[in-house]
């Protein structure tokens, strides 16, 4: 069954500064996110009423991903932190420089950089440890994703908006299993979120996001128009969810997207986020009931549930 609306957001929790990054990790079933100014750490389990918060010693901070239920990095500015004991007063360790971005993986026990010389490096959780694996890209990349059980990296190659690669595993380093040229309108685009269904590559503060939705073995890059700038997008399974600016959370289903053509895309369905502040960051995730997370430029963490389709 497809998914079908949101439901109203509920307030779960509040970091009391600007939300910067999320992550889920899918066992046990968690969402974490990361204010910056002061930086903190939101943990929060998925169908839970409250959270936990890690106040860090940091003077800024821009990603965060979970590699165990007790073990975060966070990226802040270019270096990236390891925090051991996040449940009670973790112990910090510096594990990687020099990154642009950090990519969590679901599964834990590993995250990704991208680092700014066009390095990487795997992140990767060894008994009480996090330890830094550098290893060698193939092409320019521009940005990273990780799922359960693949790597998505966008790849400049020249030609047009570059190339989506879909890699097997937890890194990019085996050779590609699917890859989609993408169309001009993508040049710019700085991020991507992926999936097997469907991938999305955006910019925060653009009005498009290209789309690659995989049919018959295929991937099929498309560019859509939305309705204003993005604040940022998550995907599950074949939909597509954009938080706007002015506190917008829209749905995008599969069927809407197929159909889409030339013009501004008017959203399946669509709420609005109370409460303080803009909507900053979203994660989408289908455990426990799929849901999205929302974290806010005031601090607060919302969750939504997602309802699909009926069938018939």
């Amino acid at each position: 069954m497809s998914f079908h609306s949101l439901n109203a957001p509920r307030k779960v929790h509040s970091l009391d500064a600007e939300i910067r990054g999320a992550a889920v990790l899918a066992n046990p079933g968690l969402v974490a996110m990361v204010s910056t100014d002061p930086v903190r750490v939101g943990v929060c389990a998925l169908g839970g009423s409250s959270g936990k918060t890690t106040n860090v010693s940091l003077s800024s901070a821009d990603d965060v991903a979970l590699l165990s239920k007790d073990v975060a990095v966070v990226r802040s500015e270019g270096d990236v932190w390891a925090l051991l004991g996040i449940q009670h007063s973790p112990k910090m360790d510096q594990v990687s420089r020099d990154a642009r971005q950090l990519a969590a993986r679901p599964g834990g026990e590993t995250a990704l950089t991208l680092k700014w010389d066009g390095a990487a490096a795997e992140l990767k959780l060894l008994k009480n440890d996090v330890e830094e694996r550098p290893f060698v890209l193939r092409g320019s990349v521009r940005a990273f994703d990780v799922t359960e059980g693949e790597t998505y990296a966008v790849v400049d190659t020249g030609a047009e908006g570059g190339e989506l690669r879909v890699h097997p595993g937890a890194t990019p380093e085996p050779g590609a299993s699917h890859r989609a040229t993408l169309p001009r309108e993508a040049a710019g685009l700085d991020r991507v979120r992926g999936g097997q269904q469907l991938s999305a590559l955006y910019k925060r503060g653009g009005g498009t996001v290209c789309v690659v939705v995989k049919a018959g073995g295929k991937l099929t890059a498309k560019t859509l128009t939305l309705e204003g700038p993005v604040a940022d997008v998550a995907v599950l399974e074949g939909a597509l969810f954009v938080a706007f600016p002015d506190g917008r959370l829209a749905l995008y289903s599969e069927a809407t997207i197929e159909g889409a053509g030339a013009g501004t895309l008017a959203p399946s369905a669509k709420v609005q986020l109370g409460g303080r502040g803009e909507p900053r960051v979203i994660v989408a995730t289908a455990k426990g009931g799929a849901s999205l997370w929302i974290g806010t430029s005031a601090g607060e963490i919302y969750s939504a549930a997602i309802a699909r389709k009926p069938a018939g």
